[in-house]
């Protein structure tokens, strides 16, 4: 099952560009299984009121992402089983603002290029996106060889400045899918590593539960 039926992308696509990103991606170039739940979308070309109008005529629309962004969406099922909730998003840019690392600035705007927001993702690996209407992958930071060197590379080394659980999440990333992680990315954890105090028990507890569990 895909995320999104496909009247819906095509509706989307009348209107602007539809791209699937993120972990959906990793997930395919790795042969890994990838569940409906887990597929997430940007939508470009779309102002978000006018986005929000479209989806209400095919589901559930759940705005408690809104300052960020980012839909939860459920289609009507019609009878023909659960639907699963997908999150839809603009192109973001995100700024911290925090030394708690929880406030974020986020400018989000639907004419922002879809490189522009892959720019601001932890791993080379996780910003990779799929345009729906050519199938073509957009990959500006080299993800998919990084992916088949086995290799896991920050985009930036403010990356774990901006959110010390990216630290965390990257030993996650190399222990689940049995990657390497580059020497300057190391490195750059291990300067860091002082900043996780930070962060909040809850996000760590999560992080460390996909660790234990997925590895």
């Amino acid at each position: 099952m895909t995320g999104l039926k496909k009247k819906i992308i095509d509706k989307l696509l009348d209107r602007g560009k539809v791209y699937e990103v993120g972990g959906c991606i990793r997930d395919s170039f790795l042969n890994r299984e990838v569940a409906a739940k887990d597929r997430d979308y940007l939508i470009a070309g779309i102002p978000f009121d006018d986005l929000v109008v479209l989806l209400r005529k095919f589901g559930r629309v759940d705005l408690v992402g809104r300052s960020f962004g980012v839909i939860k969406f459920t289609a009507h099922n019609n009878g023909s089983g659960p639907y699963p909730t997908v999150d839809i998003a603009l192109p973001r840019k995100e700024y911290s603002t925090g030394a708690a690392h929880r406030d974020f600035k986020v400018d989000f705007d639907h004419t922002v290029p879809i490189e522009s927001d892959l720019l601001r993702r932890d791993f080379t690996i996780n910003a990779i996106a799929r345009d729906l209407a050519t199938g073509k992958f957009i990959d500006p930071l080299g993800g998919q060889a990084d992916l088949g060197n086995r290799l896991l590379r920050m985009i930036d080394p403010s990356n774990f400045e901006d959110d010390p659980l990216r630290i965390l999440r990257g030993i996650q990333f190399a222990a689940r899918f049995e990657l390497t992680i580059e020497p300057d990315t190391l490195a750059a954890m291990r300067e860091n590593v002082n900043l996780m105090s930070t962060v909040t028990a809850e996000r760590i507890n999560e992080e460390l539960g996909k660790l234990l569990t997925r590895s």
